[in-house]
């Protein structure tokens, strides 16, 4: 397999392997979106783990996102009627939620992994299209013991 000019440019800036690439090629999110969250250290700094960290960081940040919000639309049900038992389950289970630190990641090039360290199957049950779309914009499947 021949390296190309490109992937030589971009092997010497991430300082990582042209099999390595291929992460950057399952990414779904906008790397605008991605780089905005570096803090201004340059590309040189981070490395191929230091991107693919943030690409994680902001797929946790889109689970976080979809946990609010669906639970301020059970908040707000109580308004109109009160919660069926199943609404006031799904309530209680998305407060134990916390994916900063349920959700965890191993960083070694093309060994990166994500799992669920804690309520991975409240994450399934309650949040499967979350877990999709985080699944489909990091390129990465989230391992983890789905029965608790």
């Amino acid at each position: 397999m021949s390296v190309t000019a490109k992937d030589d440019l971009l092997m010497t800036i991430l300082k990582c392997g042209s099999l390595d690439l291929g992460l950057i090629d399952s990414v779904g999110y906008d790397f605008c979106d991605i780089i905005s969250q570096l803090d201004d250290m340059p590309i040189q700094e981070i490395g191929i783990n230091g991107l693919m960290r943030a690409v994680v960081d902001f797929g946790i940040i889109q689970i976080r996102e979809a946990v609010d919000r669906r639970i301020c639309e059970l908040e707000a049900i109580p308004n109109e009627r009160e919660l069926d038992d199943e609404e006031e389950l799904e309530l209680a289970a998305l407060r134990l939620l916390a994916p900063d630190e349920d959700i965890q990641s191993y960083h070694n090039c093309i060994d990166t992994h994500v799992w669920f360290e804690h309520h991975g199957s409240l994450y399934r049950r309650y949040l499967e299209e979350a877990v999709d779309d985080f699944e489909e914009g990091t390129g990465f499947s989230i391992d983890g013991d789905w029965e608790e």
